[in-house]
């Protein structure tokens, strides 16, 4: 993870947001601060790790946004005093840790180094995820239709009859998707399917 060496800081309160930035200057880190998540999200680089202070809806309003540009980055989320429950919440929403006291470099850089393989794999997927999402954008509602029915384990037959279609109209669309997606084979429109929890 030595590439991801620019923070970006998403805190709405100036002082607190000088006062991280300082800390993780001292730190050896890039450090590029926002005061709002859109912000953040028009300026965003594929480099950063995603430092964002944990209140409200903060955490699900990011998520959002960057899963609806198909983006990824590592998130840590942090709170002065976080509830466990916020803390495995943000874990199970696939944050990478989480910091329960800033400006704490120490604690920032031990979930940036720690479990190194656990965080490479976890970014991997966050990543597979991504480039899943920006190719399924490219399909039409009924080509998506398609598709999670044969998520579903569904026949050609079974298809049409659930969306009203003739077999050979599912057999276009699911050509047509195939093509889309530049991928060679069914399976592999699947896997999309898989990691964009189509």
């Amino acid at each position: 993870m030595e590439h991801y060496r620019t923070i970006a800081l998403i805190e709405n309160d100036y002082q607190k947001r000088a006062k991280i930035t300082n800390a993780l200057f001292a730190g050896g880190f890039h450090v590029e601060p926002f005061e709002e998540i859109e912000e953040f999200i028009s300026e965003s680089k594929t480099s950063y790790i995603v430092l964002i202070h944990d209140s409200g809806d903060n955490l699900d309003k990011l998520l959002k946004l960057i899963n609806g540009q198909a983006q990824w980055f590592p998130i840590i989320p942090y709170a002065e005093e976080a509830p466990l429950n916020s803390i495995v919440s943000a874990m199970l929403k696939g944050a990478i840790g989480y910091i329960d006291r800033l400006p704490d470099l120490d604690g920032v850089m031990d979930v940036i180094n720690s479990n190194r393989a656990e965080r490479q794999k976890l970014m991997e997927n966050g990543r597979l995820r991504a480039e899943a999402r920006a190719k399924l954008v490219l399909l039409t509602k009924r080509e998506r239709e398609v598709l999670k029915c044969m998520a579903d384990g569904d026949s050609n037959k079974i298809i049409g009859m659930k969306l009203g279609i003739s077999p050979r109209t599912v057999e276009i669309h699911r050509a047509n998707m195939i093509t889309k997606l530049e991928t060679d084979s069914t399976n592999e429109a699947l896997r999309l399917a898989a990691y964009a929890d189509i």
